[in-house]
């Protein structure tokens, strides 16, 4: 005779089957991840790499699609607007997640999607910290002659920037408002006449990565002031931050990460986490995937989420306070 008890026990034997099959693997089909820039770019290699080795790992295409224009709006608007079902992501950074909203808003421009909302960060590839380098031509070796010279010629230096609303310029915004200097602006559209122009000394400081900075730096041709980030970084180690230069406010840690469209399973969003961070680690017969200069430091989806927020709120203020439109 069957008891209560058994009849429980054997039910939810019967009904685990169906539990089972409601959470289908994933992916089983080709995945899409798509960019908001061009094929070759910064944010379009790192992409690229890890999105072979998912593929080797899962068995499935992971599929690099660029979609450029509009920073990064174009790309991100085909995300939001997908099934939330796993099988398309945005590889994203500041502009498609934060920058660009706040930029629309200060011209009076509705924006296409609420980047708080429709998007669902996932995992992290890397970020980096800036490196605010003077040519050597300027005759200034240090923070505190750089600082004299502003202060003693306000509005006579001026510092390049990779076009209106890019990171470089809104780095650049936050360090003449926390260090109190009138530094002219100057945007570039060609990064290759951005350099050649500061190295000359036609323009006088810039904020760039470690990667750019390296050689220029060893050959002296550039001179390295200070980094953006939290602490020293590896590949710059003699480079002091600006927090220990009494500037504690002036990071910038450009990112990129993998979002999904809101709605998208956390299961799959864990699962593509977890790929994602021992995938950039690497392993035996697989180097890291980080670059010099940048990090990946793991991050789960809800660490990753908390640290977006906070360069939200800090770049927000940036691009208010500046009034900078696109």
């Amino acid at each position: 005779m069957t008891t209560r008890r058994q009849f429980v026990a054997l039910g939810a034997l019967a009904a685990a089957p169906a539990i089972v099959r409601s959470q289908p693997a994933w992916p089983t089909r080709p995945v899409r991840l798509f960019v908001g820039s061009s094929a070759g770019g910064s944010v379009d290699i790192p992409t690229r790499n890890l999105a072979a080795r998912l593929s080797q790992r899962f068995g499935q295409q992971f599929i690099v699609e660029n979609r450029a224009g509009a920073g990064g709006v174009i790309a991100a608007q085909a995300v939001v607007k997908s099934d939330p079902d796993g099988y398309t992501w945005l590889s994203s950074g500041p502009a498609e997640l934060f920058n660009s909203y706040y930029l629309w808003q200060n011209a009076g421009r509705e924006f296409p999607y609420n980047p708080m909302k429709d998007l669902i960060p996932a995992a992290l590839i890397q970020r980096g910290a800036g490196v605010l380098v003077v040519p050597a031509v300027l005759g200034v070796r240090n923070w505190a002659e750089l600082l004299k010279r502003a202060k003693e010629q306000p509005g006579k230096l001026n510092v390049a920037v990779g076009g209106i609303g890019a990171t470089t310029h809104l780095a650049s915004e936050l360090l003449k408002r926390e260090a109190g200097i009138d530094v002219a602006i100057v945007p570039y559209r060609s990064s290759g006449q951005m350099f050649a122009d500061l190295k000359t000394g036609q323009v006088h400081m810039l904020i760039t990565t470690p990667f750019e900075a390296m050689e220029p730096i060893k050959r002296g041709e550039l001179i390295g002031i200070a980094v953006s980030h939290v602490k020293r970084i590896d590949v710059l180690p003699d480079i002091p931050t600006f927090a220990e230069l009494g500037l504690p406010r002036v990071v910038n840690l450009p990112f990129i990460a993998l979002c999904a469209p809101a709605g998208t399973p956390d299961a799959i969003i864990q699962t593509l986490n977890r790929a994602t961070i021992e995938e950039i680690a690497g392993g035996p017969g697989k180097p890291p995937l980080t670059p010099l200069g940048r990090e990946s430091p793991p991050m789960s989806p809800a660490e990753l989420s908390a640290f977006i927020a906070s360069e939200r709120e800090r770049w927000a203020k940036v691009i208010k306070d500046a009034d900078i439109k696109p």
